[in-house]
């Protein structure tokens, strides 16, 4: 009896931030995941994110990329950037739950940086099953709906088919959850997932694919000159834990997993390593291009060697095919 091979092709990931535009493809066969193609470009430091002229920019850099590698079909998955995604945790009344709309619109109106008639917002409850109290914790997330329009007007030019629009936490949490959660009991643990980009740090708590909780920080590898920097970046994620294991349900975390290249610089790997043995947890480095097969062609634009730049993002929307 012939046996055959089951290979299915992911959407591209298209992770256009505001210092680097990744995108990456990512397929499944017998053996696992394997990486169809990639390709990186680096934004001029002249150029604003969110401008014309960086509208302009992403629109050719995607084209380039498109281009000089191989991607099979021409469906993405895109998440906006931590600057144009607004996060805000809250309490709401329990009672209030079946219109959480309204309730929560109510708590955030004031603190949105855009007209809240203008704004696409979810809503995340969190722990509501198992939480006490009169209250439940939400976490608010929303965009403006001009900034989604800007980013689908950039797709559209170059003519791709936007499967679906993700959040940069869901993105991370799927590259966390498919690499480095594979087994049970890693999948009921609580783990803080930490991403450090250019200009920003993403902090996202989870339970195995569950979100619980995510935070931006304005500390970047741009920002990290001193090590003042990296303490106080050290003690804004010492916060975020503080913040998390307060609220009703007295969860801990349990794992930290530093979403990294494996040029991370080696003082923030240790200062991490030092914060875990704080708060007595287990902690790595999760560099998804060591758990992924690699297509070493010239249409796979990626050198893993030695690199800051971490594919966390892209790979985690090109496997968030259904956003």
């Amino acid at each position: 009896m012939l046996g055959f091979s089951k290979k299915r092709i992911h959407p591209v990931g298209v992770d256009l931030g505001t210092a680097h535009l990744r995108m990456a493809q990512l397929g499944v066969n017998d053996q696992g995941h394997f990486l169809v193609s990639a390709g990186l470009r680096t934004k001029p430091e002249t150029i604003d994110p969110g401008s014309p002229a960086w509208q302009r920019w992403a629109i050719n850099a995607i084209k380039d990329i498109w281009a000089e590698a191989n991607f099979k079909g021409k469906e993405i998955v895109t998440a906006l950037p931590s600057d144009d995604l607004f996060l805000d945790p809250i309490k709401v009344p329990r009672t209030t739950l079946d219109r959480l709309p309204q309730t929560a619109a109510a708590k955030v109106q004031k603190r949105l940086p855009f007209n809240i008639n203008s704004a696409i917002i979810q809503y995340v409850v969190i722990e509501q099953a198992e939480a006490a109290g009169p209250d439940a914790d939400v976490l608010v997330i929303a965009a403006e709906r001009e900034t989604v329009n800007r980013y689908l007007a950039i797709f559209e030019k170059v003519g791709l088919n936007v499967a679906g629009i993700s959040i940069w936490p869901n993105a991370l949490i799927q590259s966390y959850y498919k690499f480095f959660c594979r087994r049970k009991n890693e999948q009921e643990r609580i783990a803080i997932l930490l991403n450090v980009g250019t200009n920003h740090t993403n902090v996202v708590i989870c339970r195995g694919s569950e979100l619980l909780f995510a935070r931006v920080i304005s500390i970047g590898y741009a920002q990290m000159n001193e090590s003042r920097t990296a303490q106080r970046l050290l003690a804004e994620i010492d916060a975020c834990i503080r913040y998390f294991e307060g609220l009703p349900g007295g969860k801990t975390i349990e794992r930290m997993v530093f979403l990294a290249g494996s040029g991370a610089p080696t003082g923030l790997c240790e200062k991490i390593a030092e914060l875990a043995q704080q708060i007595e947890v287990a902690a790595q480095i999760g560099d998804v291009l060591c758990a992924v097969e690699m297509n070493h062609g010239p249409e796979c634009l990626v050198d893993r060697r030695n690199s800051r730049v971490d594919w966390a993002m892209a790979l985690g929307l090109s496997l968030n095919n259904k956003p």
